[in-house]
C-alpha cells in the first residue's frame, strides 16, 4: 500500500519551501515574518495532513487547525486570514503530491478526493476554534455583568447589602450565590440584606433561589434579611403558596437596615 506520509517526507522540503514563498507573498502577515518561523509553522501543519492521508479516520490535521485557530482567535487573527493559511497551504500540498505520484493515476485521484476530504474537515475545525473563543469571551462578560448587577455592598460592620437588579435564572442564582457566601467569609457578616426591588418578576424558581442563598447563609452563621417586596410581588407570593420560612422580611432597604443593626444592638439616631 501507498505510504502517502512516507511520500511527503520524501518530498517535504520542495513542498515547504513553495508554502512558504506562497504564504509569504500572498499574506502580509507572513510576508513581515522571519523565514524560519514560516517553517516551523508549515511543518507543524502539513505532518498532521501527510498523517491523515494515510488514515481512514483523519482526525490529526482538523486537530491540529482547531487548536491553532482557537489560539490565533485568542490573538486577534481574523477568521477570514487564517483560513487562507489553510487553504493555501493544502491547495499547494495537493498539487505537490500529484506531481509526485505523476505515474500513478489511483494515487492522484486518492490524493485530490482525501486531500479535499481532510481540508474539508480542517475548516470545520477553524471554525470550531474561533466559536470555542466566542463562546468564552461572552461567558466571560455574562459573568462581568452579573457581578455588576449583583454588587454586594458593606454598610456597616457585619452587615452586607445585596441589590438584586433584573431577573434572576439558574446560572446567576449560582453566581450570586457564590459571591455571597465569598463575602459573608471575607467581611464575618452576620446579617446579609436582600434587596429584591429590582427584580421584576418573582416566581417559584426565584423564591427557590433565595430560599437556597438563606439557607447557605445561615450555615456560614448569618441572617438574611429580604427587603423590596412590593405589593404585586407579594400577590404573586400569595398566589403561588411559596413559602418564605425563614426568611426575615423587611418593606424597604432602610428598615432592613434598621434591623440588622438592632440585632447588633445599635440604631441610628437623629443629631
Amino acid at each position: 500500500m501507498t505510504s502517502y506520509y512516507q511520500m511527503f517526507k520524501q518530498h517535504e522540503e520542495v513542498i515547504v519551501d513553495r508554502v512558504i514563498n506562497a504564504l509569504q507573498s500572498q499574506i502580509p502577515t507572513y510576508g513581515s515574518m522571519p523565514r524560519d518561523d514560516v517553517r516551523k509553522r508549515v511543518i507543524a501543519g502539513l505532518d498532521p495532513y501527510a498523517c491523515d492521508l494515510d488514515s481512514d479516520k483523519p482526525q490529526a490535521f482538523p486537530d491540529y487547525w482547531r487548536q491553532t485557530s482557537y489560539l490565533r482567535a485568542q490573538q486577534g487573527i481574523p477568521i477570514g486570514a487564517f483560513l487562507e493559511v489553510l487553504l493555501v497551504s493544502t491547495d499547494i500540498m495537493i498539487k505537490s503530491l500529484r506531481e509526485a505520484y505523476s505515474d500513478s493515476t489511483d494515487d492522484q485521484i486518492n490524493v485530490i478526493e482525501k486531500g479535499h476530504q481532510i481540508t474539508t474537515a480542517a475548516i470545520a475545525g477553524v471554525y470550531e476554534g474561533f466559536q470555542q473563543h466566542k463562546d468564552e469571551i461572552i461567558s466571560s462578560q455574562t459573568y462581568a455583568l452579573a457581578e455588576v448587577s449583583s454588587p454586594i455592598v458593606p454598610v456597616y460592620e457585619g452587615v452586607l447589602v445585596l441589590p438584586l437588579i433584573g431577573s434572576i435564572d439558574s446560572m446567576r442564582a449560582g453566581q450570586i450565590m457564590e459571591s455571597l457566601l465569598e463575602s459573608i467569609n471575607s467581611y464575618s457578616a452576620d446579617v446579609v440584606i436582600l434587596d429584591i426591588t429590582g427584580v421584576p418578576v418573582i416566581d417559584t424558581g426565584v423564591a427557590n433561589y433565595l430560599l437556597q442563598a438563606a439557607r447557605a447563609a445561615r450555615l456560614l452563621g448569618s441572617t438574611v434579611v429580604l427587603v423590596g417586596i412590593g405589593a404585586e410581588i407579594a400577590q404573586t407570593i400569595v398566589q403561588l403558596g411559596i413559602d418564605l420560612t425563614g426568611i426575615i422580611t423587611r418593606a424597604n432597604l432602610q428598615s432592613g437596615i434598621e434591623y440588622a443593626l438592632d440585632l447588633q444592638g445599635l440604631a441610628i439616631r437623629p443629631r
